[in-house]
């Protein structure tokens, strides 16, 4: 049986080997050095590390095509937990859905939720007007941030962009989730769950 190799060229594998330079190096920075360190700049140099490793082996992703998403156990729990004691008219089972869905489409350097509102209405099967009422669901439970993002040209407060609250879950490296829970405070409804309060 034959096997089917990938073609690297000699500047493929020398770019492979400067990326893995570069990713060691930045590798040498500790924790103790960052100390005090703003948490954008923790995230940039994080971002860097990633990017160059992954510059440094792009085929090795193997069985994990685009990465995976991380997300504990207990927070799964919190949050299924959350979503099934919603109210009828929060539509428990689409906001379940989408959840799901965005966990499955997190940008891996900034947990954006790559879905847009049109393809989760199409995945969900409701309006994508339903789509802005489920992820406010999810925003209102601390699961997801939103953030507006001006389009030129066209008036009002701009596009919704949604991200996975770092405590929540994350796709990508645990740095860079760590220097950005640091600037996102836990999600308040899920913690009150874990205590039993509703």
């Amino acid at each position: 049986m034959s096997r089917i190799v990938r073609l690297t060229t000699k500047r493929q594998m020398a770019d492979q080997q400067a990326a893995a330079t570069i990713a060691e190096q930045l590798e040498l920075i500790t924790p103790e050095m960052l100390e005090g360190a703003p948490g954008d700049l923790k995230l940039l140099l994080s971002r860097a590390i990633y990017s160059a490793q992954k510059q440094s082996r792009p085929n090795t992703e193997g069985l994990w095509p685009g990465g995976f998403t991380m997300i504990s156990r207990d927070q799964t729990k919190l949050v299924w937990d959350a979503i099934r004691a919603l109210p009828p008219e929060d539509r428990p089972q689409q906001v379940r859905h989408a959840f799901d869905l965005a966990l499955l489409s997190l940008r891996q350097d900034t947990g954006e939720i790559m879905m847009r509102r049109d393809e989760l209405a199409e995945e969900i099967g409701c309006s994508p007007q339903n789509v802005s009422q489920i992820m406010g669901v999810l925003e209102r439970m601390g699961a997801v941030r939103r953030t507006r993002q001006k389009v030129p040209g066209i008036r009002g407060p701009g596009v919704a962009i949604y991200y996975i609250n770092p405590h929540v879950g994350w796709n990508g490296s645990l740095d860079a989730r760590k220097a950005q829970a640091e600037e996102i405070h836990p999600p308040v409804q899920l913690e009150l769950l874990q205590g039993g309060a509703k």
